[in-house]
């Protein structure tokens, strides 16, 4: 059709859209410029480039894309949610927060913009209402370990142990997790239930050996459970001192673990 028409726009579009489909962008990005050039009020050209321009993370062209095509139709939510993730890629969390509240007010039936909105809280530091987004995108989409995983690290931030706990395990009977396990780990020591988090913790390791915060996590309830024994338990201080020093290989930028092993001797 273009051989026969270079100027017909939608058929610009449609090799836009192909190329998308087939995950070039970049193939689709020109295909996506010229139909934007040829018919600059054209939303599906002005929202395609957006995409497109995202996926090649030419993040500024992107915003610039996605606010013309927000500009032609102010009721879109994928232009609202477009401007919104790219933002967050951008590190400007604060920026992405109004669009993807207006996403939210347009399709609040679509759980996705949920996700969006409690992403962008998050990164602006709105813990409490990260949590609340993150809850109402449970509510309308179905449980996924990337959703779960949002869920816990907002429960966790807010300070809701038992929380944690309930969408840890949630989580590992998806499968393994160490971020889950760490996090439940964590969440049972605040709890005091001491060997339940020493356990969780093991799990974490098991699954990820190089998840230092998780050796960390270990070695602090081997210290505790030495200590507690009047520093007669070999096995807790054998536990503790192979995991504090397994974390400060992993990560050797750790002062606080550092000051623990000197402390308690631990070398």
């Amino acid at each position: 059709i273009l051989a026969q028409d270079p100027d017909n726009v939608p058929a610009w579009i449609g090799t836009g859209d192909a190329y998308s489909e087939l995950g070039d962008w970049n193939r689709a990005e020109p295909a996506f410029a010229q139909a934007a050039e040829l018919e600059p009020q054209s939303y599906d050209a002005q929202f395609g480039h957006g995409v497109s321009l995202q996926m090649l993370e030419r993040l500024v062209d992107a915003v610039a894309a996605y606010h013309r095509a927000l500009v032609i139709d102010p009721y879109s939510a994928p232009a609202c949610t477009g401007i919104a993730t790219t933002y967050l890629q951008m590190g400007e969390a604060q920026h992405a927060v109004p669009f993807a509240e207006r996403a939210v007010e347009l399709d609040g039936a679509d759980g996705s913009t949920w996700v969006n909105l409690g992403a962008a809280l998050e990164q602006s530091g709105r813990d409490t209402e990260a949590l609340e987004a993150y809850l109402a995108a449970s509510e309308r989409l179905d449980a996924s370990p990337e959703l779960m995983h949002n869920l816990l690290h907002a429960y966790a931030r807010a300070g809701r142990h038992r929380e944690v706990v309930g969408t840890a395990r949630s989580i590992l009977a998806m499968g393994p997790s160490a971020q889950a396990g760490e996090r439940m780990g964590w969440a049972y020591f605040r709890l005091a239930e001491y060997d339940k988090s020493a356990d969780a913790y093991r799990g974490a390791v098991d699954t990820d050996p190089a998840m230092w915060r998780a050796w960390n996590g270990l070695g602090v309830n081997s210290l505790n459970r030495w200590l507690l024994s009047e520093r007669s338990d070999a096995e807790a201080l054998r536990e503790a001192r192979t995991a504090l020093h397994t974390s400060m290989q992993l990560n050797s930028d750790q002062p606080k673990v550092a000051a623990l092993i000197s402390q308690y001797q631990l070398h």
